[in-house]
């Protein structure tokens, strides 16, 4: 039985098109969904030109602009449907390794499934799976659906945010 979903997503132009797919498995499944976003460690270049951070407080503040981020698309994306939009509980967004904490949080929150498209826009040809997927596939306990992605789809405007559950 699937209860619990956990949706990972990489804020790419292939997101729309798997959030399809996790709405309507919660629609059928009346299945609760949370949103987990992975925000990647700076590599060594990446450190020596970023602005450090000067504190936890404005990591926090970063992590939850994303969080935002996350549920104004949210929002826009399901704005035609409420029944949608309630099967949402919460967005996640941790920082780490995206394979390590989406396999982490699928324990952590007892999902039932996990659903991810078969790679971002950074792999190369149609076949290809991201090494995130990959990972994914390789070590979960739980089931994991995958969505192909071959073409992005264009997000709608953004459209003010709502509180999940």
């Amino acid at each position: 039985m699937i209860n619990r979903i956990l949706f990972a997503t990489d804020l790419s132009p292939f997101s729309a098109h798997t959030l399809e797919h996790v709405t309507n498995l919660a629609l059928h499944h009346r299945a609760r969904v949370i949103v987990v976003h992975a925000v990647e460690p700076l590599g060594g270049l990446a450190q020596a030109v970023a602005p450090k951070f000067e504190s936890e407080a404005e990591i926090r503040s970063l992590l939850r602009s994303i969080k935002e981020r996350i549920l104004e698309s949210l929002t826009d994306e399901l704005s035609e449907s409420r029944e949608a939009l309630d099967c949402f509980d919460d967005v996640l967004v941790r920082q780490g390794r995206p394979a390590e904490i989406i396999l982490k949080l699928a324990t952590e929150l007892n999902g039932d499934l996990i659903v991810l498209g078969s790679h971002g826009p950074q792999s190369m040809g149609r076949n290809v799976l991201g090494s995130v997927t990959s990972r994914v596939l390789q070590l979960s306990k739980v089931p994991v659906y995958m969505v192909p992605m071959s073409t992005p789809i264009p997000p709608r405007s953004i459209a003010p945010a709502v509180s999940f559950r």
